[in-house]
C-alpha cells in the first residue's frame, strides 16, 4: 500500500512589511465635467467593501486556471477556450493567457479603485508606477516597468464569457458576465504614473461570491502553484480532499507527468506549511490532498458561495 506523505507544523506569527503605495491628488477635466450624473454613476464599479490590508477577489478568479500556471516562454493567444474551473463555474476566453502576476496587478487595480483617492472625475485611477510595483512585490525598476506595461496590454485585450451557478436548498442561482478585465490605460513616461478604467461591470462578478485575500501573506510566497494555492484555499471555508490530477487540471498546470506535477505540489504546500497558512497537510493512498487551514486568522473566508463538494456551492 502506498505510504502517505504527511507534514505538520505549528508557527508563530510572522512579521510582515507594509506595501508602499504612491497617491496623487485627482485631476478632472472640461469635458468630464459636462458628462451627465447619472452616466457617471454607471462608469463607477460598485465594488464590496474589504479593509485595506487585505485584497478583494471574485471566487472565478480563486476556482479555475483563467490565472494559470504558465511556463516562461510558453504564453498564448487563445480565441473562445473553455478554462478549465471547478463545478459550477463555466469560462470561455479570449486573448493572452493570464498567469498568477497578472492576477496581482488586476486584484491590484480594483483595491485601487476601491480605496485610492486619486480618482479622477471622469473615473480613471490615478497611480504611481513604483508604488504599484512595490504593493505586488515588484523591484521598480525599468524591467519591472516594462513587465507592468505588459500586464496591463494582457488585461485589456481580453474577453471572457463566464457563467456561475450557485445551488441552495430550493433554488439555484445563476449569475453571468460577458466583456473585459480592464477597459482602458493611459500611461505617462515622463511621469511614470497611469491612468486606468476598470470595466464597471467587472463588479457583477463579486455577486457570485468573493474572497479577502490576507495580502502579507501571498507577497511571501515564491511559486506561482503556492500563490495560486493560497486563493484557492482562501475561497473555501473548509477546502475538501481533492485528487492531484484534479489540482494539476483547475490549476491550468502545463506538466506533463502527474509524478512531475505532483512533486512541485507538495513543494508548495510546505510553502503554505512555513508561511503559517497551513497547519497540516498529506497526500493519502487515494492520491488526494488533506489540508488544514491556520485558525490563527491566516486566510480571509469568503463573503458567500462557498465551494461544497458538489460544486461552487
Amino acid at each position: 500500500m502506498k505510504q502517505p506523505i504527511r507534514k505538520q507544523l505549528l508557527l508563530s506569527e510572522i512579521p510582515v512589511v507594509k506595501p508602499n503605495v504612491t497617491a496623487k491628488e485627482p485631476f478632472s477635466t472640461p469635458s468630464s465635467e459636462l458628462r451627465p450624473k447619472n452616466q457617471e454613476l454607471e462608469d463607477i464599479p460598485l465594488l464590496p467593501d474589504w479593509p485595506k490590508d487585505t485584497r478583494g477577489a471574485p471566487n472565478m478568479c480563486l476556482r479555475s486556471a483563467l490565472f494559470g500556471l504558465i511556463q516562461r516562454g510558453k504564453r498564448r493567444a487563445v480565441k473562445g477556450e473553455i478554462i478549465a474551473a471547478v463545478k459550477g463555474l463555466d469560462i470561455r476566453y479570449t486573448g493572452w493567457q493570464l498567469d498568477q502576476g497578472d492576477f496581482d496587478v488586476l486584484v491590484q487595480a480594483l483595491h485601487l479603485q476601491k480605496h485610492s483617492v486619486s480618482i479622477t472625475a471622469n473615473q480613471y485611477t490615478q497611480f504611481k508606477v513604483k508604488g504599484f510595483l512595490n504593493a505586488i512585490g515588484r523591484q521598480p525598476g525599468k524591467s519591472g516597468r516594462e513587465w507592468l506595461k505588459d500586464s496591463f496590454r494582457r488585461l485589456t485585450a481580453t474577453a471572457m464569457e463566464v457563467n456561475v451557478e450557485i445551488k441552495h436548498r430550493y433554488m439555484t442561482d445563476t449569475f453571468s458576465y460577458v466583456g473585459s478585465l480592464i477597459d482602458e490605460f493611459y500611461y505617462s513616461e515622463q511621469e511614470r504614473e497611469y491612468f486606468l478604467k476598470i470595466n464597471p461591470k467587472l463588479a457583477s462578478l463579486f455577486d457570485a461570491g468573493w474572497t479577502q485575500l490576507q495580502w502579507q501573506q501571498r507577497l511571501r510566497l515564491k511559486t506561482d502553484l503556492a500563490k495560486w494555492l493560497h486563493g484557492f484555499y482562501a475561497s473555501h471555508r473548509d477546502p475538501f480532499p481533492i485528487k492531484v490530477v484534479t489540482y494539476r487540471h483547475i490549476s491550468g498546470s502545463s506538466c506533463g507527468r502527474l509524478s512531475d506535477f505532483r512533486g512541485k505540489l507538495c513543494s508548495a504546500l510546505e510553502e503554505l506549511l512555513a508561511a503559517g497558512i497551513l497547519t497540516f497537510w498529506e497526500i493519502d493512498h487515494e492520491d488526494k490532498v488533506q489540508v488544514q487551514k491556520s485558525n490563527q486568522g491566516g486566510i480571509a473566508v469568503a463573503e458567500r458561495g462557498h465551494n461544497s463538494r458538489n460544486g461552487w456551492a
